[in-house]
């Protein structure tokens, strides 16, 4: 499904427009989703395994636009791409269509505007009109904006994965299990 393009303030005054990515936007979304992977270990993958090329990208984009159970929205100061959300179903099964999972990842210099709640608040009322009844996700224990935010929007947690990713440290991180029942 494709998002309506709308401009927003952020809270230091600079002005992004949301929307969903373009074919044409390829190239500046694997950057994007790279630029995030290096500036924090909180994403699912290091940027070196953002392997794929602008032809999967453009593909991914146009899977999004053409489903109408799932949705895209980028976010664009000026010409950058600073931020992005996806919403899709966790699987395309009967027993599982009423499932929604999304994932988010904002450059740090889109961090703290407002956008992460913006976004979600979008895919959210998105979620509700596609039919969904829940919307899931994991998040690294020690993310606590992400946390916090999550939890101001309704998420609550359900339960703990430990050890969930091993960083190339050798340390562990866990992730919460939240949920937002919308039926």
């Amino acid at each position: 499904m494709l998002y309506k393009e709308e401009k927003f303030i952020g809270k230091n005054g600079s002005q992004y427009i949301l929307k969903s990515p373009e074919i044409s936007d390829a190239e500046k979304v694997i950057h994007y989703l790279k630029t995030s992977a290096q500036e924090t270990e909180y994403g699912i993958s290091y940027p070196e395994e953002m392997d794929f090329s602008i032809k999967d990208e453009e593909d991914f984009i146009t899977r999004f636009a053409d489903d109408k159970k799932s949705i895209m929205i980028s976010v664009f100061e000026g010409d950058t791409l600073v931020g992005g959300a996806s919403l899709t179903s966790v699987l395309d099964k009967r027993k599982t269509r009423h499932r929604a999972t999304f994932g988010i990842a904002m450059l740090k210099s889109a961090w703290g505007q407002g956008l992460g709640y913006k976004i979600l608040s979008e895919l959210i009322a998105f979620a509700k009109k596609a039919g969904y009844e829940q919307i899931e996700l994991e998040v690294v224990s020690s993310n606590l904006p992400a946390i916090n935010l999550y939890k101001k929007l309704g998420f609550v947690v359900y339960g703990e994965r430990p050890r969930s990713f091993k960083l190339k440290n050798g340390n562990y991180s866990d992730e919460l299990l939240m949920v937002l029942a919308l039926k």
